[in-house]
């Protein structure tokens, strides 16, 4: 396996969330740029990495913002209000730990907390805590010493968590015996899976393409997008930008291999192979494009999955539909627990997504790309 462990934790770990991406999208640009024959920026400040220079225009886009918090509000008792930033589920939160980030750049830490359940009433006891009845703790007894901290309402925050890796045994029916194999897996633990990993994905098909010499006929466009969590925003001007032929939405899936979850309706697992989705609450994808997509990977024996996903989106949706349209599709990893303080993921789910990739922009040329919107 080729990936770069090293960039997946420090991308992992950076603060960012949406519409505060600075401090990731520098490391994603120093990261990439020598990959690169150029490099430009759009105003939401995604960045965009441009290789070649004939040809049909093919964009991939990797959001670098996290689901995080912004201060709402600080009580008079020093306690701390907040918003959510993209989507979070109440029963996640209760007793997590959050970085908050102030304006001249110190990182607070905070505690997110309610009323004690020992105090509750029995009838509070039988409901759910809600956002709103949350707080977030950093330690003040009054207003004037949290400000005294620096923070203000509109200050971001993130999931205070960080990557690991580890090394898990896997039990693979072999289709051909019916017997279990075994099988050394390495997975890992963190946060901004969604999407940081799909940065990463972009960075190694770039780095790949201009350390192999790997030849492609078309221009490629990889971008770092933002504000993906709130809206598809950043994709949407970077697309606008760029006017693609094709697009893709690098990003992560539900893992459907966990307790309580209908197989059915949920059908990608993690270690399976990346996932293309068939279709999610943003776009329908190109069935051509998607049929093309399905066709080398199974030419080159790289496993793949299809899924759905019911509500929500990737920056597909963003994309789809500039100018007159352009020919989209999401390909992700399926991640355990996404929009929470930790993601579970398998590095070799990624390492084919990035070897999938590279073999799909060596075959885009413009008479495949026209053949997918023919009539």
């Amino acid at each position: 396996m080729k990936l770069d462990i090293e960039a997946i934790e420090k991308w992992t770990n950076a603060f960012g969330p949406s519409g505060f991406e600075q401090e990731i999208a520098k490391m994603v640009k120093k990261y990439i740029s020598p990959f690169a024959d150029e490099v430009i920026q759009d105003r939401t400040g995604s960045i965009i990495f441009k290789k070649g220079d004939k040809g049909p225009k093919i964009m991939l886009a990797g959001h670098i913002d996290e689901i995080g918090f912004i201060v709402a509000g600080i009580s008079k008792d020093g306690f701390i209000a907040f918003n959510q930033l993209g989507g979070w589920w109440d029963q996640v939160l209760l007793g997590q730990r959050v970085i908050i980030r102030v304006r001249d750049g110190t990182k607070i830490k905070g505690i997110i907390c309610s009323k004690p359940p020992h105090i509750l009433k029995p009838e509070e006891r039988n409901k759910v805590v809600v956002k709103d009845d949350m707080f977030i703790d950093v330690g003040c007894k009054s207003k004037k010493e949290v400000e005294l901290l620096g923070i203000q309402i509109g200050d971001p925050m993130i999931p205070d968590s960080f990557f690991e890796l580890i090394e898990r045994t896997q039990f693979i029916k072999n289709e051909k015996t019916g017997e279990e194999e075994e099988k050394k897996v390495k997975l890992a633990i963190g946060k901004a899976f969604d999407d940081r990993i799909g940065a990463i994905i972009i960075a190694e098909v770039f780095k790949r393409l201009k350390e192999e010499k790997i030849d492609h006929p078309n221009q490629l466009y990889g971008v770092a997008t933002t504000q993906e969590e709130v809206g598809l925003r950043g994709a949407r001007t970077s697309a606008q930008l760029i006017q693609p032929d094709v697009g893709f939405a690098i990003d992560v899936d539900i893992s459907g291999d966990v307790p309580g979850v209908n197989k059915i309706r949920v059908p990608a697992e993690m270690s399976k192979g990346p996932s293309i989705l068939t279709a999610d609450g943003s776009m329908l994808p190109n069935p051509r494009l998607k049929h093309f997509v399905l066709d080398i990977a199974k030419k080159n024996k790289i496993d793949t999955q299809l899924s759905m996903i019911a509500r929500g989106g990737t920056d597909a949706g963003s994309i789809h539909l500039v100018g007159a349209g352009a020919p989209s599709l999401a390909i992700c990893i399926p991640t355990r627990h996404i929009h929470s303080h930790n993601g579970i993921l398998d590095l070799e789910d990624v390492e084919k997504c990035v070897l999938l990739l590279i073999e799909v922009i060596k075959k885009l040329d413009q008479k495949t790309i026209h053949s997918f919107t023919k009539i």
